[in-house]
């Protein structure tokens, strides 16, 4: 059976949890990207690799089980980096659209 964890309100720092539906991932890419500039989401990331190694017993004692957390911490850290490109793409397209032509009367 699959724990479910309780909702967070509100991080210690006063930053607020997204609770938009994966039906729209722009908006949750906004607020990941609000929320964590990209190094700080690459350091909770590698901070928690670290911890999870660095603990003995831990999950993870095993050959077979560190590689497989080395492969998922690479893969999160090429999913967080897409999502900051995206979103400053996105960002990018936003201020440089074109402005409508003015009236001439």
């Amino acid at each position: 059976m699959q724990k479910k964890n309780k909702p967070i309100d509100k991080a210690p720092d006063g930053r607020q949890p997204f609770k938009e539906p994966a039906s729209h991932p722009m908006v949750v890419f906004a607020k990941f990207c609000d929320n964590y500039q990209l190094q700080e989401a690459k350091d909770i990331l590698w901070e928690w690799l670290v911890t999870a190694l660095g603990k003995s017993p831990s999950l993870y004692d095993e050959g077979s089980e560190r590689s497989h957390l080395f492969f998922f911490y690479e893969n999160m850290e090429a999913l967080i980096e897409a999502v900051h490109t995206i979103q400053a793409k996105q960002d990018q397209r936003l201020h440089s659209s074109p402005k409508p032509p003015d009236k001439k009367e």
